[in-house]
């Protein structure tokens, strides 16, 4: 069983959950839910400014912990 991690919030899923994008070039792009896919592709957000994310935990050291 592999294992995927979301490109906008990091979270880790079995691959078989979810949506992959296949882009031209031949990379993969795999979002976990429509709320991942859609933040990321039609709102266009940035992931470091949006608190369920990952990154924003990163970034922002103990602003909101989990």
């Amino acid at each position: 069983m592999t294992v995927a991690k979301c490109n906008f919030c990091g979270t880790e899923q079995e691959d078989f959950m979810g949506t992959y994008l296949l882009k031209n070039d031949g990379s993969t792009a795999y979002y976990c839910s429509g709320k991942c896919q859609k933040s990321a592709l039609k709102l266009k957000r940035d992931r470091k400014r949006v608190s369920w994310t990952e990154a924003y935990r990163n970034v922002h050291k103990g602003a909101k912990k989990q």
